[in-house]
């Protein structure tokens, strides 16, 4: 068994990058720390994928037994740094209750290529490992991917109490398997040694192997594998190729570990859905599971998720090159700097960690998601909150692929990838591509007229009212697509039944009228269904909305009580005033019509009822 060992890194005689200098370089985020730490570390995870399922993340929050607490002490930090400004270690390393915080990839390279920083590099292997272990801030080789290699690891130390990682890495290195084991810390500068022997310390220090070496390297294979066992570190094996860092002590008070794991899960939907949506190909679609002491944690889909649910519908616009896409041109040079879709629809409940107090999605979203084709949210940029609460709307902008143009936004980037800031920019046409399309984005986004009219008063209007009507409601709301209903039957390959059989959120259209010429909602959904149930049924309630909710039918007079004009599916039409629909093994656009009433907003919920007659 190979003995760890620590190392200090001293001063060069040309100098180094001292720790403290290391844990500035994030600069100063727009985002909170938990934002960044899941920002970089997933942004990582991503650059590194190989899979051709995409990758998987797990996320575990979970406290150490006493058997782990003994082997960080005595086995892996069993020799620490001299500097007592380093004594932060030792006092993570002393409380009875030791937590750590794990962010575990699979399907992604690993921390692959050479363990040495000066070793030549000819351009045949990654240099993952020397990226984000030894050097700070080296571009990632690939022209797509989320950006700068290292700058934003320094947040993985600043949530830590002791900004201490440790790191356990299957890879490949010359075309051997290999496993790979070694612990971090940041700390200050200092002075130790005796005599002419007295030198400068930079504060980086590291714990792996050193024996005949004057520098350190990390632990390998079989030596690897089992002291990561030891620290219940994820399970892999040589095939399971991926990184799984550990972050000693995350700084977080009781109170805070029990919401932890729901801020996590809020700061993945929030900046990786774009990823995470049914139409991402299968190779980058990423797949992320979170748990706290053991107790999985339910991470929905965008789809589901209130707002996301209207931002996953534009970004899919995007992708499907809908007609409802709109390109944002530069004119001098002339070039298309990207494309926009923006979608509006009632605001829908909000659900599970949306609710936390302080949570990061808005109540009512009025915001762009700007991001690049990497597909990371950048920012959002913030624009006018429709008049009236009930309606919210959602754009998604995503820069041109053009190599100059991809390269004039991902430099505009500062080390946390969180702006697009044209000041960051020469002068030149790259700074002017970021420049105009900012200013159209935000001219869209924040009109400089508003519509004010009330919306309810608009809606209750009779037929003679209804081109007013449907105008004042267009503004906030958008046309209805010219699409028909119905849509290919799509492949499944495997999956819960909850994936399997489910209903999109219903999203307001417009209004049209009946037969007798009264006004009446139409709403739009999705159905995906596996084809496995011949009864199934789905089940459509209108109901009324004030104060942001819904109103109990049983509280309202009979005239106040809503129905359902008639659902299609494609061909499938139901019954009049029929509030089911029998659709079996069929899939698709579903268009659902419902009543209204004067002064007042109307909302629906569908639901799917398996087998038999309803």
């Amino acid at each position: 068994m190979t003995k760890i060992r620590l190392y200090s890194e001293p001063f060069s005689k040309t100098g180094n990058i001292a720790a403290e200098g290391f844990k500035r370089l994030l600069g100063r985020p727009t985002l909170g720390l938990m934002q960044t730490l899941v920002r970089e570390a997933i942004q990582n995870i991503l650059d590194a994928s190989q899979a051709e399922s995409g990758p998987s993340i797990s996320i575990r929050l979970r406290t150490l037994d006493a058997e782990q607490k003994r082997i960080l002490r005595e086995r892996v930090f069993a020799e620490r740094p001299d500097s007592s400004a380093s004594d932060a270690i030792n006092l993570s390393l002393a409380k009875s209750t030791l937590r750590v915080l794990e962010f575990s990839d699979f399907g992604t390279e690993g921390l692959s290529g050479p363990t040495s920083a000066d070793a030549a590099h000819e351009g045949q292997e990654s240099l993952n490992f020397i990226n984000f272990l030894r050097n700070v801030g080296s571009v990632h080789g690939s022209s797509n991917s989320g950006g700068t290699y290292g700058y934003g690891k320094s947040s993985l130390y600043s949530i830590s109490s002791c900004a201490t990682i440790i790191v356990d890495s299957q890879t490949q290195h010359e075309g051997n398997d290999t496993r790979r084991f070694m612990a971090c810390h940041l700390g200050v500068e200092f002075d130790a040694g005796e005599g002419r022997n007295r030198r400068r310390f930079t504060g980086r220090h590291w714990w792996g192997a050193t024996e005949g070496l004057d520098y350190i390297e990390p632990l390998v294979n079989e030596d690897a594998r089992n002291i990561a066992a030891a620290l219940g570190m994820a399970e892999r094996d040589k095939k399971q190729k991926g990184t799984s860092i550990l972050i000693l002590d995350p700084s977080f008070s009781d109170d805070e570990w029990s919401l932890a794991g729901s801020h996590i899960i809020e700061a993945v939907l929030w900046n990786f859905w774009p990823r995470m949506v049914e139409t991402t190909p299968a190779n980058r679609r990423l797949r992320v599971s979170v748990e706290v002491d053991g107790l999985p944690l339910d991470v929905p889909d965008p789809e589901y998720f209130p707002p996301l649910d209207l931002f996953s519908s534009a970004l899919n616009k995007i992708r499907q090159e809908s007609e409802d896409v709109k390109s944002i041109w530069c004119e001098r040079p002339k070039k298309l700097l990207g494309h926009l879709v923006t979608q509006r629809g009632m605001r829908a409940d909000r659900v599970g960690v949306a609710l936390l107090d302080n949570s990061i999605v808005p109540k009512q979203a009025n915001h762009i998601a700007l991001m690049r084709p990497f597909g990371l949210v950048v920012k959002y940029l913030e624009g006018s909150a429709l008049p009236d609460p009930r309606f919210e709307w959602a754009g998604v902008f995503v820069c041109s692929d053009d190599s100059e143009v991809e390269q004039a936004f991902s430099t505009a980037e500062p080390p946390a990838h969180d702006d697009w800031i044209p000041e960051n920019l020469p002068k030149g046409n790259r700074k002017t591509y970021v420049n105009v399309a900012l200013r159209n984005l935000r001219d869209i986004a924040r009109p400089s007229t508003s519509i004010t009219s009330n919306l309810t008063t608009a809606a209750g209007e009779k037929t003679g009212s209804l081109a007013a009507t449907a105008t004042k409601l267009g503004v906030f709301l958008g046309e209805v697509s010219s699409k028909g209903p119905g849509k290919k039957k799509r492949e499944f390959s495997g999956g819960s039944a909850k994936e399997l059989q489910r209903v999109t959120q219903p999203r307001f259209e417009g209004l049209t009228l009946n037969a007798q010429g009264n006004p009446i909602a139409r709403f739009a959904a999705e159905l995906h269904n596996d084809g496995k149930d011949s009864g199934l049924h789905l089940i459509a309630e209108p109901y009324l909305v004030a104060d942001g909710g819904p109103i109990n039918s049983a509280d309202l007079p009979e005239s106040y009580v809503l129905r359902i004009e008639k659902i299609t599916l494609g061909e499938l039409l139901s019954s009049e005033y029929c509030s089911s629909l029998h659709v079996a093994e069929k899939e698709g656009s579903l268009v659902i019509y419902t009543s209204t009433l004067p002064n007042a907003a109307v909302g629906l919920k569908l639901h799917l009822k398996p087998g038999g007659p309803v």
